[in-house]
């Protein structure tokens, strides 16, 4: 996984160590329907989490990366659009892996909500 953004790094306090956890999302969508889905899916994560600072930018068509702050500790990552699936990665310290699944979980609840909006024509 890349290491976050020197954007990120900066803000929060960093663990000395952490550890990488990745997640394939089946999406069912080609990439430029992905892109929207993922865009309107973080603008929700931003709003409904904005007491955590959500972060969210694309770097490129397909990568996107993201950074949150909990407890003064700054996690992030990015996403990898393709056909049909979107990779998450995160770089979580080890004193967050206890929550290292429910990160993840909300994030594709997020994804997973913005699909089904963009198969059914509502973005």
């Amino acid at each position: 996984m890349s290491p976050p953004p020197a954007a990120l790094e900066k803000r929060g306090r960093s663990c000395d160590q952490s550890f990488d956890m990745k997640k394939t999302i089946d999406t069912g969508l080609n990439v430029p329907d992905s892109k929207r889905a993922l865009t309107g899916a973080m603008d929700a994560y931003k709003a409904r989490f904005a007491e955590y600072d959500p972060r969210f930018n694309w770097v490129s068509d397909t990568r996107g990366e993201f950074g949150f702050t909990a407890k003064g500790i700054e996690i992030g990552g990015n996403m990898e659009i393709r056909d049909n699936e979107v990779d998450v990665e995160m770089a979580v310290p080890f004193l967050f892996r206890i929550f290292q699944g429910r990160a993840m979980d909300v994030i594709r609840e997020q994804i997973d909500l913005w699909v089904g909006k963009v198969k059914r024509g509502e973005v």
